[in-house]
């Protein structure tokens, strides 16, 4: 009995030692080298988490960043090829770049994996995904075309949020601005913090963007011209934009555009309007996007901001610049923890 029960012992753990040996080999950088090659992922170049990556993963992340348009390189002109050529040092930097991000980005996954989402946020963000196709159909065929299913793209969507939840989470306490911070950086900076001269103006709108039509073209200057004219004989533009305007922002409102600076509106309707004077109703003007019967009402000068004014803009410079330098030392402790197996790069 005593020999019987020694020889079982004897296989159990013959098996089981086989079982890890065959373990260890699958997850030796070799093994995993060759098992990329064979399922023509190409060569591994890093473990992170005991999550391998290859050259396929390196190479689809590459073209995601150079080319967001869509873009192939095959169908770019052969010069625009002959330039390339010549960069081949800032490829290599960019390959070393996106790795070490792939190797951050899944360190961060097996890190995050606890991280509670709720399905609110969840639906949330398959629904921002889904809403940019026109209907279903056009849904289902980039999913296909992608090789994923709805329950596939869910667990990615569902990592990814775990990811931001986890990444949110360790820099949250470095990238609050100070108060001596706010105003040590409005000293420095104190002629950079200044508010343009902004005029405030209604305008009675008839759209006639580019492209338009000659014939449309007439009708709405046509049109333009008898609101011009009914002005003149008396009639309000603050009445008239809110019948006749096609401005649907402004024309509850009789037209009034509030206070703006030139780096919001079209440039001819800035120049118009600052030559004009406080309670003076331009002519019609045509800009890019159609007429306008213009009512300047006011007028602010160009001044320096005081400090209680900057502050949130400040606030939102120092957090915005700490949040990138956290990120980028994140990114360098989770890339460390990875084993980087290739010279290639």
């Amino acid at each position: 009995m005593e020999r019987w029960l020694l020889i079982s012992l004897s296989l159990v753990g013959a098996c089981l030692a086989g079982i890890a040996c065959g373990q260890l080999v699958l997850c030796s950088p070799a093994s995993r080298d060759a098992i990329g090659v064979l399922g023509r992922r190409g060569h591994l170049l890093a473990i992170a988490q005991r999550e391998a990556i290859y050259e396929a993963d390196l190479q689809r992340a590459l073209s995601e960043l150079r080319y967001p348009s869509g873009v192939d390189e095959k169908d770019q002109p052969d010069t625009e090829r002959v330039k390339r050529v010549t960069k081949v040092t800032k490829l290599r930097v960019d390959e070393r770049m996106v790795l070490t991000r792939l190797i951050s980005n899944s360190v961060a996954r097996s890190l995050a994996g606890d991280e509670k989402i709720s399905k609110g946020k969840i639906g949330s963000a398959l629904n921002l995904l889904r809403w940019q196709f026109p209907n279903e159909k056009a849904w289902r065929i980039a999913l296909g075309a992608s090789d994923l299913s709805a329950r596939s793209l869910r667990r990615f969507v569902t990592d990814d949020l775990r990811v931001q939840h986890w990444i949110t989470r360790q820099i949250a306490p470095r990238i609050d601005a100070t108060e001596i911070e706010c105003r040590n950086f409005y000293e420095m900076h104190q002629s950079s913090f200044a508010q343009p001269v902004r005029f405030r103006a209604s305008h009675l709108f008839v759209a006639a963007p580019a492209k338009t039509p000659q014939e449309v073209v007439e009708t709405k200057q046509q049109t333009i011209k008898s609101l011009a004219e009914r002005i003149k004989q008396g009639e309000k533009l603050t009445d008239l934009a809110a019948v006749g305007s096609e401005d649907e922002a402004t024309k509850n409102r009789g037209g009034d555009l509030e206070f703006f600076s030139e780096s919001r509106m079209p440039p001819d309707f800035f120049a118009a309007v600052a030559k004009m004077h406080i309670g003076e109703i331009s002519q019609p003007i045509r800009t890019r996007l159609g007429f306008h019967i213009i009512e300047l009402t006011d007028s602010k000068p160009a001044r320096e901001m005081n400090f209680e004014e900057a502050r949130p803009e400040i606030r939102l410079i120092i957090e915005n610049e700490k949040r990138r330098t956290a990120l980028q030392n994140l990114a360098g402790n989770l890339s460390r923890r990875a084993e980087v197996v290739t010279n290639r790069l």
